[in-house]
């Protein structure tokens, strides 16, 4: 199965993944993802307060169907499922090499109620197999949500992370990335307006 990851704030920045982590990456399968054990982190300026009712991980699987006449469609699973912030020690220290004066760290995982919702993603994706045992294409995407400080710095640069065993190491998905460069300004201004004030 080919993993295509995006993130951030609906980030269109597949192409900014590490080479490093494409290497990676591609052991991933729908087949052996442990979806208790996935963890998402996202390393930010302390200007930047990402909001954890509003953070989603967007679980997509697809595939290529051939029709009759020989022509081709694409066949989609997706759930987009809430994340839960994860502050213990044990959580948040795999991380400290991230953490810094200039960063914050914050990590989450998928609610336990929504894990169901992911299984069953995966119980569809695999009865795939029993008809047809092509190429599927597994796709991640953190869309992020919160405010900015009004004193704060205006490019507002995010690296994404995610663990998918536990244990296991967080793999870089994207790296020192300005979330204005990833969505138009109006979907900016929705999705980070200025913090309210105290």
């Amino acid at each position: 199965m080919l993993l295509a990851v995006c993130a951030a704030g609906l980030l269109a920045a597949c192409g900014s993944v590490p080479v490093s982590s494409l290497w990676k990456l591609r052991k991933l399968q729908i087949e052996t993802l442990d979806p208790a054990a996935l963890r998402a982190a996202v390393v930010h300026s302390p200007s930047l307060r990402l909001h954890g009712q509003s953070l989603v991980l967007s679980v997509g699987v697809s595939r290529k169907v051939h029709l009759p006449g020989g022509r081709d469609t694409v066949e989609r699973l997706e759930e987009k499922l809430p994340l839960q912030e994860l502050r213990s020690t044990a959580e948040r220290s795999p991380l400290a090499p991230y953490e810094s004066i200039h960063t914050v760290v914050q990590v989450w995982r998928i609610e336990p109620a929504a894990l169901p919702r992911l299984q069953a993603l995966r119980d569809k994706a695999l009865a795939w197999k029993a008809a047809d045992d092509g190429p599927r294409e597994l796709s991640l995407g953190l869309e992020l949500a919160g405010c900015q400080m009004k004193n704060g710095p205006r490019n507002q640069v995010v690296s994404t992370l995610m663990r998918f065993t536990d244990p296991g190491e967080y793999i870089p998905l994207v790296r020192n990335i300005d979330v204005a460069e990833t969505m138009p300004a109006a979907e900016l201004q929705k999705r980070f307006p200025d913090c309210a004030a105290g």
